[in-house]
C-alpha cells in the first residue's frame, strides 16, 4: 500500500516538469517521460526529436536558443501545465491505477534511457508514443486555437464521463 502511494506521489511530482527543449541539458526529463507507456503520451511534444546540434552549448553557439531554454517562448509554458493537469485528470490518475491493478499493460523501453543529445537508438527518430499508436502532435500547444478546442473537448469528456475506464490515447489522431 505504502509503495503505491509513493509510486503515485512520484509520478505526479515528475509529470510537471516535462518536456525540456531538445538540446536543454535536462533533456533527462524528456527521457524519464518517454520510456514508459505511462506517461510517453503526457505532453503533445513528447517524444523530442534529437538535439540537431549535438548538445547544449552547439546549439548556443549557433544562435538556437528556442532549442535550449524553455522560457524562449514563455507564452507556451501555462499551456503545457495546463495540459498535464487536464491529462493526469481524465486519463492519468486512472491509467496509473489499472497499471497498478495489472489491467492494463505498463511499457518500457530502457533504450530510450541510455539515449544521448543527438540520436535516437531506433534507425528512424521516434514519433509515436510508447504503448500507444499517437503521433507526437506539437500543434496542439503551439497553436492556440487548437490549444483550446482540444483542451475543451477534454474537460467536456471528463464533466461528462469522468476518468477513462479503459486504455485510450490521451492525444487525438487526425492532423
Amino acid at each position: 500500500m505504502i509503495l503505491r502511494h509513493c509510486l503515485l506521489l512520484f509520478c505526479i511530482f515528475q509529470s510537471g516538469f516535462a518536456p525540456v527543449p531538445r538540446c536543454s541539458p535536462f533533456f533527462i526529463i524528456n527521457k524519464l517521460m518517454e520510456w514508459n507507456s505511462y506517461t510517453s503520451d503526457m505532453n503533445p511534444y513528447l517524444p523530442v526529436p534529437p538535439c540537431e546540434h549535438g548538445g547544449t552549448f552547439q546549439a548556443i553557439m549557433k544562435g538556437d536558443y528556442k532549442s535550449v531554454f524553455i522560457l524562449d517562448s514563455p507564452d507556451i509554458v501555462p499551456r503545457h501545465n495546463l495540459h498535464e493537469l487536464v491529462w493526469y485528470m481524465k486519463t492519468g490518475y486512472a491509467r496509473l491505477r489499472r497499471m497498478l491493478k495489472d489491467r492494463e499493460p505498463f511499457d518500457f523501453d530502457f533504450n530510450i534511457m541510455r539515449e544521448g543529445f543527438s540520436d535516437h537508438y531506433t534507425p528512424k527518430v521516434r514519433t509515436k508514443h510508447l504503448g500507444y499508436n499517437s503521433k507526437r502532435r506539437p500543434e496542439l500547444l503551439d497553436d492556440r486555437d487548437i490549444f483550446v478546442n482540444h483542451l475543451g473537448d477534454k474537460l467536456k469528456e471528463y464533466y461528462l464521463h469522468g476518468t477513462d475506464k479503459v486504455a485510450t490515447n490521451f492525444l487525438p489522431e487526425d492532423a
